[in-house]
């Protein structure tokens, strides 16, 4: 039977079995319903939003998984920090093996694994060695530790659309140009946590792989998302910056897998922009091996890769950053792994970006004192 990403992503009616899509159908009726109930109770004030003493910017999807957010949040970060600005990142650390709230770097030293912390803030981590990086399901708490102990004065809400508990003085949504909201429902149907139309609530969209979209179906997204915040989106590419080894301490060139058999190796929700990423760079993809996303990969699992890409001679087995921080300590020295570094390039917008964050920055003075955190169970 088809995974649920087969279905949101890559849906064929009538090959589907009524009865799963008629229960799908009953539990997205569902999620809807407490979905706007939810909305309704902090539009109320019944559930109150805290507000932090810095500024914070969230970045977030209306879709799950593979929109591009992490290389958008990369290039938050960079604006922060070259503004002279402390960002701190707060995020939910999906499927760490650690639940409580936690420090996943000080902006000075990395603390935790990327199994104790995830993969993503763990990333972000290594990538913005300046920025603090908190985890944790209660995030307002998260932001005022940040504030407190690690002296942020800039907060950037990772995955924080539908995040209301925090408040936030700029909402930047990202949509992935190739495939901006799947079969478009809602989940489980679908892979949509809101429609379209709730972009309305944010100041900006970010158009993600736009290099990758048909130009018409760009064109129309575009007018959409400009309809819907009253301004044009930023726009950018998914740029390879290099690729390194598997332990990502040595870089080996943007060019590294140009001419060379491999094996695409990936844990994502949407791996066909990886296959597609490859192909740009000159490598020729001979064998696949995709898993559900953030998938912590096992010993066996990583022997059997290896022992494939072998029998299907391949020269290297090639995998994402994100990825890579989760292969097994034994094998990430192991010679053949090629790590793509993906960066986020801006190709149009990037002056709107610019100025919506000064304003914001020159808005909100920090404040010496940091809001109290929220007491016990307020975050929904």
């Amino acid at each position: 039977m088809a995974t649920l990403e087969d279905i949101w992503w890559r849906e064929g009616e009538s090959e589907r079995s009524l009865a799963l899509l008629a229960a799908l159908s009953f539990a997205e009726g569902l999620f809807a319903a407490a979905a706007a109930g939810r909305r309704a109770l902090f539009r109320s004030g019944l559930w109150p939003s805290a507000r932090a003493p810095v500024p914070v910017i969230s970045l977030g999807n209306l879709a799950v998984g593979g929109a591009g957010k992490t290389p958008a949040t990369l290039c938050v970060g960079q604006r922060l920090l070259a503004r002279g600005r402390r960002p701190a990142i707060l995020s939910r650390g999906y499927r760490a093996s650690l639940r409580n709230p936690r420090v996943v770097s000080d902006g000075r030293s990395l603390l935790l694994s990327a199994n104790e912390a995830g993969d993503e803030p763990f990333m972000l981590a290594r990538r913005l060695p300046q920025a603090a990086v908190l985890c944790g399901s209660q995030r307002a708490a998260l932001a005022s530790r940040a504030v407190v102990e690690l002296g942020a004065d800039a907060l950037v809400l990772d995955d924080g659309f539908q995040h209301l508990a925090l408040a936030r003085d700029l909402d930047v949504v990202v949509i992935d140009a190739v495939n901006p909201i799947g079969n478009g429902r809602l989940l489980p149907r679908g892979p949509n946590r809101e429609r379209f139309q709730a972009l309305s609530r944010a100041q900006l969209a970010w158009l993600s792989r736009v290099d990758e979209a048909l130009p018409d179906a760009l064109r129309s997204l575009r007018a959409s998302a400009q309809a819907a915040t009253g301004r044009p989106p930023v726009e950018s590419t998914h740029s390879v910056t290099d690729v390194l080894d598997g332990a990502l301490g040595r870089s080996l060139g943007a060019d590294a897998l140009r001419g060379r058999r491999v094996l695409a190796l990936c844990a994502l929700a949407r791996p066909e922009g990886f296959h597609r990423t490859l192909a740009r760079l000159g490598a020729q993809v001979v064998a696949k091996k995709s898993f559900r996303d953030h998938h912590a990969f096992s010993d066996a699992e990583i022997e059997q890769v290896l022992s494939t890409a072998t029998a299907s001679g391949c020269d290297a087995v090639a995998t994402t950053e994100k990825d890579a921080v989760r292969l097994p300590p034994r094998w990430v020295g192991e010679p053949c792994f090629r790590v793509v570094r993906i960066s986020a390039q801006i190709v149009a917008g990037a002056e709107i970006l610019d100025a919506l964050l000064d304003r914001m920055l020159a808005s909100r003075s920090p404040t010496s004192t940091a809001a109290a955190p929220p007491e016990a169970g307020q975050e929904r």
